[in-house]
């Protein structure tokens, strides 16, 4: 279950938090850890959408140059993200094709 705590953002019970900081910035906040994505709006099949490049979910903010989260924790936030901004009636895409 999510819930809006402001216009910008997504709260999950789950534990995680995404906010939109900026026209092309979002957060995603998680155990105290921020991890900073890059965004940009379109539309994808008719929906409107967040497309993200395929290094969004990497690092958190203030890991050390070249740390690179496991594959299972990626996809973990990948899909936290997707879920938040499914809340928000937005698609997710990555702009390498995958959704």
């Amino acid at each position: 279950m999510s819930a809006w705590p402001n216009k910008l953002g997504v709260k999950s019970n789950a534990g995680f938090e995404v906010q939109f900081t900026g026209r092309f910035d979002a957060e995603y906040r998680e155990a105290e850890k921020v991890m900073s994505i890059y965004v940009e709006s379109g539309i994808h099949d008719g929906q409107p959408c967040i497309i993200l490049n395929p290094d969004a979910f990497d690092r958190w903010d203030g890991d050390k140059p070249g740390v690179k989260l496991p594959a299972d924790e990626r996809e973990r936030i990948r899909q936290n993200f997707t879920d938040a901004m499914l809340f928000q009636g937005l698609k997710t895409v990555v702009e390498s094709g995958q959704s």
